[in-house]
């Protein structure tokens, strides 16, 4: 049987003892000892077609059940063995039970004693799990019946975006007790009445469900409030707000990674704005017109530059920047060398760097070995952004006793970050405790990041890739991540423990 029509979730697996389940690679065990959300954690749940779901591990094999109710991860096959029937907690808690298909039992356990014996979802049978995602959490919500993204605005949340364009269209997922809070970029929170509120309670709560459309053309996520109610678009300017306890087809929403969205601006301040050709104008106030989505092509190590409108800039024959396409082609890559000092110069198809003529237009004309300022390339979809790396979220310690304005990089969920803008292209970042990062200068060992200065600190952020980023600390270093979590400026230059999620 084919299985390509799958819809495909990242969770981990958490019991009752907040333990996650995990993935051993010697001896194809799994046990639920796991203290994080780490790689060894990580579980993608395969939706198919006839409402049924497989467990993959992170190194590609399955979860998979015998008749005794023993539990192995092995196999790289998909059989019946392999087969699970989600169940919700009837208790409102929003939590999962996975029940073999074929032998009708529930997966439960703690510690090395996983098993698949459990007759009923319940606490008692330890069959009942918490299934925080393991994706990013800054978001874009996506509804697949009404093909339109979610923008926030002064009041509601409603489906307005044919893109999720600007600072609007970003949501960071919150997870607290089982449940997911939707947050938008100015620190309000969905209720399920449908307003946004600057308070978390029981009403900005949302259990995660995945389900399958009766008609079974449809397969995504629902988010159930806390009166078992689903949430859904209401009127007509699709306001999010909880509606009916029967799940339909308006129902169905997909979360996305978002892409960063910029404004590229160039000397005197003239910002980078888009009609037939490419110009530098002086711009108060952004609009589409000038925000502009970064994508990385890892296999060509370029990027394209996408308008609101979906077509990409290019490279005439003449040098000259157009965006009138829209498919990618060579012609519409380009390479984004950054400078030290929080700029950057980019590089066009035709080998030469880009620069403002005297009109205005954009133009790749500069070569090499010239002198060229380069432009700030300022990130404009992220005013609060969340870091992550390989071995956790970067975040405050919070052990009784520690320094509890320094960050590390081991943390098991995400801090907040305030991203402010400073003129020459640069960044202070502002913790949630409302003070800026700054660095603190060891008498011995390498400067760490703490956030105890009262005054915005300059540091320089790169783009590595569509969601990877490096910084570029003050004192010329880059910030280092390692497993035991430091997090310090020590870095000549980047290597892959300088890269952070975002």
């Amino acid at each position: 049987m084919s299985y390509a029509n799958t819809f495909e979730w990242v969770i981990g697996i958490v019991n009752a003892e907040d333990k996650y389940l995990t993935a051993e690679r010697y001896g194809n065990k799994i046990n639920a000892g796991g203290l994080a959300l780490r790689q060894k954690q990580k579980w993608t749940v395969e939706f198919n077609d006839d409402g049924s779901v497989f467990i993959r591990s992170y190194v590609g094999s399955y979860i998979s059940v015998d008749r005794l109710g023993t539990v192995t991860c092995e196999t790289r096959e998909r059989g019946d063995d392999e087969k699970f029937m989600l169940e919700y907690a009837a208790d409102g808690s929003a939590r999962w039970a996975f029940r073999s298909r074929k032998y009708k039992y529930f997966l439960a356990g703690t510690g090395e004693g996983i098993n698949c014996l459990a007759k009923r979802a319940s606490d008692e049978d330890l069959s009942l799990w918490y299934t925080p995602f393991a994706m990013h959490p800054q978001v874009t919500i996506f509804s697949m019946l009404g093909k339109k993204f979610a923008i926030a605005d002064s009041n509601h949340i409603s489906l307005a975006g044919i893109k999720a364009w600007g600072p609007r269209a970003l949501f960071t997922m919150e997870f607290t007790c089982g449940k997911y809070r939707f947050k938008t970029s100015d620190n309000r929170y969905l209720s399920k009445t449908g307003s946004l509120v600057s308070t978390q309670d029981e009403d900005t709560l949302f259990g995660m469900e995945i389900h399958l459309s009766e008609d079974k053309r449809l397969k995504g996520l629902a988010f159930k409030d806390n009166d078992g109610r689903y949430l859904s678009a209401t009127g007509p300017s699709g306001t999010l707000r909880t509606n009916y306890k029967v799940l339909r087809k308006e129902e169905f929403f997909r979360l996305e990674e978002c892409h960063p969205q910029v404004i590229i601006v160039g000397n005197g301040g003239k910002t980078a704005s888009v009609g037939m050709e490419v110009m530098l104008k002086i711009i108060r106030v952004p609009t589409q017109s000038e925000i502009f989505q970064l994508e990385y092509d890892s296999g060509k190590k370029k990027w394209s530059i996408e308008t609101y409108d979906g077509t990409f800039w290019g490279v005439t024959q003449d040098g000259r920047i157009e965006a009138v396409t829209k498919t990618l082609s060579d012609n519409n890559m380009f390479e984004i060398r950054w400078l030290s000092n929080g700029r950057a110069r980019i590089r066009g198809s035709n080998g030469k760097y880009l620069a403002s003529k005297g009109t205005g237009n954009l133009a790749a004309r500069i070569p090499e070995d010239a002198d060229d300022s380069g432009f700030q390339i300022r990130l404009l979809n992220r005013p609060v952004i969340v870091f992550r790396c390989e071995f956790g979220f970067i975040g405050i310690k919070t052990i009784p006793g520690s320094n509890n304005d320094e960050y590390i990089c081991t943390k098991a969920y995400p801090s907040v970050i305030t991203l402010e803008q400073m003129n020459d292209g640069k960044y202070s970042l502002r913790s949630e405790n409302g003070k800026y990062w700054c660095l603190s200068i060891p008498t011995g060992g390498y400067p760490s990041i703490k956030a105890n200065s009262t005054e915005p600190v300059p540091f320089v952020m790169e783009f590595r890739d569509s969601s990877l980023v490096t910084i570029l600390a003050p004192n010329g270093r880059y910030l280092h991540c390692d497993k035991v979590g430091h997090f310090h400026a020590s870095a000549l230059e980047p290597d892959a423990q300088c890269l952070l999620y975002c």
